[in-house]
């Protein structure tokens, strides 16, 4: 099964859409695990990142954002909410932040490389545990969570903290992971919850109805149950799987799969823990439309 097959359809609670004015909650997809939420006059991004630098540069030399593709995509941001602190997670906010002013929050690491790009300190907010703060009509809790160890060793990749020390350019093995966190978002009487690496702490988890769960599905093979314990621990109406697509691809190739992806698998998976949840997919840039509750 391919993730187009699932793209949003009518439900009632969310529907792919091209208009911005439906009265509910925008919803965009930026690849990876990036996201954009806006409502009200107001708009979230979620670990933002269109630079999608190549596999070869990843690896033998300091990587940059790439400008060009952040202006094609990104029209505004008044916050940006950081996971962890992986290229392809945070690699693009200080270009962002710079450029539309906006607060950045997110761990220790985040905050570090925002100092080392210049950014000033009050557009940085950061968190060492659980933190509930708003953004216009947005009310957003970060919970602290973990990344999936997928690395030799079950591992994680790149542990550890970016320093403020660093000087940029980095290379993106540099980009340590740092704290992790997930966010729950409640916004126009909805409740979307964002999974950013595809590991959790059940008892972190806020118990709280979840329309919208934005979840990452690569490299799950290496957290043990994954899918049924974050079910489990989340109940969401709505599954929407992402950070599936290979990012080391440039946007305007055709979109592959990261390798062990078994995206019909999580489906099934999804399906056989309940038949009152639906997966949903957007294509790239794709947006969709949460209804205000």
């Amino acid at each position: 099964m391919h993730p187009d097959e699932l793209l949003a359809n009518d439900t009632g609670l969310f529907a792919a859409t091209d208009a911005s004015d439906s009265g509910g909650v925008t919803i965009r997809w930026l690849g990876t695990a990036g996201f954009e939420l806006a409502y009200d006059g107001t708009t979230v991004l979620i670990d933002p990142y269109l630079t999608r630098v190549g596999l070869a540069p990843f690896l033998f030399r300091p990587i940059r954002p790439d400008v060009e593709a952040i202006d094609r995509y990104i029209t505004g941001a008044d916050a940006i909410l950081i996971g962890h602190s992986h290229f392809d997670h945070v690699m693009d906010t200080p270009t962002i932040a710079k450029k539309y002013g906006s607060v950045v929050y997110g761990s220790r690491s985040t905050a570090n490389l925002m100092q080392a790009c210049g950014l000033p300190s009050a557009q940085v907010v950061e968190f060492e545990d659980k933190q509930t703060f708003e953004v216009g009509p947005f009310r957003i809790t970060a919970v602290p969570s973990l990344h999936s160890p997928f690395a030799i060793g079950a591992k994680v990749p790149y542990e550890g903290e970016i320093p403020c020390t660093c000087e940029l350019p980095i290379k993106g093995k540099h980009y340590k992971c740092g704290q992790v966190f997930s966010y729950l978002i409640e916004v126009a009487g909805r409740t979307i919850y964002h999974l950013g690496s595809a590991n959790l702490i059940e008892d972190e988890i806020p118990k709280t109805r979840v329309d919208l769960l934005l979840v990452c599905i690569a490299a799950r093979f290496a957290t043990k149950d994954f899918e049924q314990r974050m079910l489990r621990a989340i109940q969401p109406q709505v599954v929407m799987p992402m950070h599936y697509d290979n990012f080391f691809r440039a946007a305007g190739k055709t979109m592959k799969l990261l390798p062990r992806t078994q995206f019909g698998r999580f489906v099934d998976s999804v399906g056989s823990f309940s038949k009152e949840m639906t997966v949903h997919t957007l294509p790239f840039m794709g947006a969709g439309t949460l209804t205000a509750g």
